[in-house]
Formats: C-alpha cells, sequence, structure tokens
C-alpha cells in the first residue's frame, strides 16, 4: 500500500506528544521516543503534520510542537494522508479513453476495493485510542517485569 516508515514515524511522534499532553521540542520527542528516529527526518515530519493542522508549533527557546486537536478528533487515516500520498497507492497508468484492452485497468478495481477497506479501517482508528492502547501495553510490560524479578 502507500504506508510507508514515514507514516509509522508520524504515529510514533504523535503518540508521544499525545501521551505528554504540552509542548515539546523536537529534541524531545526525539529523546522520548524509544525507538530511534532520525532527528531531521522526524523535523520534517513534524513540519508536515503542522501543516496539516495536526500540530501547532511555535519558536523561540520555550518553543516546540503540540497537538492543535484532540486526540480523539485525530484519525489515523489523518496522519497518514499527511506524511504519505494515499491517493496515488493504485492508479492505471493508461488514459481511459485510449483502453484497447480492458484487463490493463480491470485488476485496479479490485486494488481500488481493498485500499477503501484499507482506508475505512484507518479512519475508524484515532489517536485517543492508540494512547490507551499503547499505555496498556506499557502497564501489561511493566506487571511483567515485575513478576519476573520478584521470581529471581
Amino acid at each position: 500500500m502507500a504506508v510507508t516508515m514515514k507514516s509509522e514515524y508520524a504515529l510514533r511522534l504523535l503518540l508521544i506528544l499525545s501521551i505528554e499532553n504540552r509542548r515539546l521540542s523536537t529534541s524531545e520527542i526525539v529523546r522520548k521516543c524509544r525507538t530511534k528516529l532520525p532527528y531531521e527526518f522526524a523535523q520534517k515530519i513534524l513540519s508536515e503534520l503542522v501543516n496539516a493542522g495536526i500540530l501547532t508549533s511555535s519558536r523561540g527557546k520555550f518553543g516546540g510542537y503540540k497537538l492543535a486537536k484532540d486526540p480523539e478528533s485525530i484519525t489515523i487515516l489523518d496522519v497518514v494522508n499527511s506524511v504519505d500520498d494515499m491517493k496515488s497507492a493504485i492508479t492505471c497508468f493508461v488514459d481511459p479513453s485510449k483502453i484497447e484492452f480492458p484487463e490493463l485497468c480491470s485488476i485496479n478495481e479490485i486494488w481500488q476495493l481493498v485500499m477503501n477497506k484499507f482506508e475505512e479501517s484507518l479512519k475508524s482508528v484515532t489517536l485517543e485510542e492508540l494512547k490507551k492502547s499503547y499505555l496498556k501495553k506499557c502497564e501489561e510490560l511493566e506487571r511483567r517485569n515485575l513478576k519476573s524479578q520478584k521470581l529471581e
């Protein structure tokens, strides 16, 4: 599909901002991310999220990024569309008026159906739901770690 690591990174950045619920600099966000994120790439993604209206940014000593909307109103599709071009995932490269063989673009109709379902799925999940899922997994991991420490 048309979802790249850029979307994955964007979701990680937004997850951190959602959990922190305050303005953070790029350095702070990258540092808080448990997996390595390239700083320059993070800056580019954050800028795209600002342009899409998902984040606000401010400059200066106390500048940084903050969610522009409530996490419940930001869908995963919003994020993916902000940084990746979902519309170019499936295209017929032949001008419809010049199609001589129907199979040239018929298969694309199936892929378009798949993409529509995929987009529906992404639209059905919010950043808030992602945050809750993440925090629940963190709690489970913490419990497992405590339990294993007690067994030692």
